[in-house]
């Protein structure tokens, strides 16, 4: 599967005030079926292939108000990522995609395979909280 090299945006229809979600995964197909369910549904969305990505989008001052990544990657975990995203954006909000079989934490991680309503919902709980 071929990396991404840049970040990606979807601006939302909604109105400058829309929560920006940031997905972060190297899976591509899930990257953009996310990305146009949450736009869809009025979220201003940017997606990155790694960890990396998503770092320098955020120096570049790119607004991140959720972040929405895999729970385990090659590169570190989801949660390392939020703590560093955190630093800049403390309130961030985290949501983790996890393998089915994984054991995890349910309040906080979706796990595959979930449906465009689950996304949805979790991710309007976890910005209107």
């Amino acid at each position: 599967m071929a990396r991404r090299a840049s970040i990606h945006s979807r601006p939302a229809d909604a109105s400058a005030g829309a929560p920006a979600v940031a997905i972060v995964t190297e899976d591509g197909e899930l990257a953009e079926t996310c990305a146009r369910a949450l736009a869809d549904a009025g979220y201003a969305v940017h997606t990155a292939a790694h960890s990396g990505h998503a770092m320098l989008a955020c120096l570049q001052g790119q607004r991140t108000d959720v972040l929405i990544c895999e729970l385990a990657t090659q590169e570190g975990s989801g949660p390392s990522l939020a703590r560093r995203l955190q630093r800049y954006n403390p309130q961030l909000h985290a949501l983790y995609i996890a393998k089915e079989g994984m054991l995890c934490d349910a309040e906080n991680v979706l796990v595959r395979p979930f449906t465009r309503e689950d996304l949805i919902a979790r991710v309007a709980r976890i910005t209107s909280a």
